[in-house]
């Protein structure tokens, strides 16, 4: 596993039992999620069948959203699937991580 991979998963890894704000800005639009997070795992693309599924981070919990009409929805799965192809940690501290990957620009903040 790449260091910078280790690095966000150690900093998500620490932030289990909390709520993690993610925001996701992928081609002008910008979706916030409030997730309950209960644990972390490491998917390599090397162990998925379907072409189109790169390495990710998938973070286990629930957690819920805005829709286009402003109502909070829950989220239909239990897991979130924070793509890393590419990554590259912009900053990262105590509560707060920047990063990019090939796919969006996040910003996960604790609750």
């Amino acid at each position: 596993m790449e260091q910078s991979i280790q690095k966000l998963m150690d900093w998500i890894n620490s932030h289990v039992n909390e709520t993690i704000v993610i925001e996701k800005n992928e081609l002008r639009d910008l979706d916030k999620i409030h997730f309950n997070l209960e644990a972390v795992e490491f998917r390599s693309a090397e162990d998925v069948i379907d072409d189109y599924l790169g390495s990710a981070l998938i973070l286990k919990g629930f957690g819920s959203t805005l829709n286009a009409d402003g109502e909070l929805v829950t989220l239909p799965h239990s897991t979130y699937d924070l793509a890393i192809d590419g990554l590259q940690i912009e900053d990262i501290g105590d509560h707060k991580a920047e990063i990019t990957t090939d796919r969006a620009k996040y910003t996960l903040s604790v609750d």
